[in-house]
Formats: structure tokens, C-alpha cells, sequence
């Protein structure tokens, strides 16, 4: 895969497989093309060279495959896509819907992140920690094949990293 924007290669000569069950981190510099290749993988940016192929043959050729791969992908929320006259508890039920996952899923998700003295309130009234977790839950409730997470632990504290790093394991 390769990515140009302005004459600038921000992704070049990508070729990489991902396989079932792999936890895979990408570690680099800031803006060195971790978000772009995400993008890229959920078809909102669309690469200057190469294709992302799913499943050895699904690929991004129509919007009746992408419906089906993203039926499959999912993409954590970032903090800007909440919604903040709606509650946690709202935003994990619209993923949940969304991906037609099990909605026992969220009420385990709540009490594993030990989200229940907020989830109920009003996402405009979250710290920063908590709007992080229910961005992480709202994947985690999506419960996709493959699940893409950018900056998964970006403000959250040090008990936060580790509550999270033991759920994704």
C-alpha cells in the first residue's frame, strides 16, 4: 500500500498480513503513518498504490463489500465522535446495535471497566479518563473480527492502562 497526499508519500510500500488471533501494536513517531494506515484498512482514506484485501479475496470494490467488511472491522471512536447529550450506557448501545453484537456484552463491559457510577450520566460531564474508557467500550461492545484501536490509551491513568491492558489480552 502506499499514500500520497500533496506530492508527499506518507505511507510507502506497505505489505503486511494480519492473522486471526495476532494483537498487533504499531509503535513509531508521531506522524510517521499509524493513523493513516487504520484509515486506510477502514477505506476512509483511499491508498495511492495497492489495495487492503480481507478474508484472501474481500476487498473494497463496491459498497455491498464494503457493507460486508464492515460488518467485520470495526474502529475505536475517537473522544470527538461522542456525542455529549447522550449517556455512556446510549453510545454503547448504538455500537452495539450497529454490529448486531450481544447487548450482555455491555452491562460485562461496564463492570469490567468499572464504569457504573458514570455510564448513565451525560458524556459532556465526563473527565477525559472516562471518555476514553467508553470509547474503548464502545469497541470492545462492537465485538468485531477485527478491531482497529488508535491511541487506546491516551489519557488514561496508570490503573486505567493496566484495567485496559489485561482486557485486551
Amino acid at each position: 500500500i502506499g499514500v500520497n497526499f500533496s506530492g508527499k508519500d506518507v505511507l510507502k510500500k506497505i505489505d503486511v498480513t494480519f492473522n486471526i488471533g495476532e494483537m498487533i501494536g504499531l509503535v513509531a513517531p508521531n506522524g510517521t503513518g499509524k493513523s493513516t494506515l487504520m484509515n486506510v484498512i477502514m477505506n476512509y482514506v483511499r491508498p495511492s498504490r495497492g489495495k487492503v484485501v480481507f478474508s484472501d479475496s474481500l476487498e473494497y470494490t463496491s459498497k455491498n463489500n464494503e457493507v460486508k467488511i464492515h460488518e467485520m472491522v470495526s474502529m475505536m471512536p475517537d473522544q470527538s465522535d461522542l456525542y455529549n447529550h447522550l449517556s455512556g450506557r446510549a453510545h454503547m448501545k448504538m455500537y452495539a446495535m450497529m454490529w448486531k453484537s450481544d447487548k450482555k456484552l455491555i452491562d460485562d463491559t461496564i463492570e469490567a471497566l468499572n464504569m457504573g457510577s458514570y455510564v448513565d450520566k451525560k458524556t459532556g460531564t465526563y473527565s477525559l479518563g472516562m471518555r476514553q474508557r467508553l470509547c474503548f467500550a464502545m469497541q470492545i461492545v462492537a465485538n468485531t473480527q477485527i478491531m482497529l484501536m488508535d491511541e487506546v490509551m491516551n489519557g488514561l491513568d496508570p490503573n486505567h492502562v493496566e484495567m485496559i491492558s489485561q482486557m485486551l489480552i
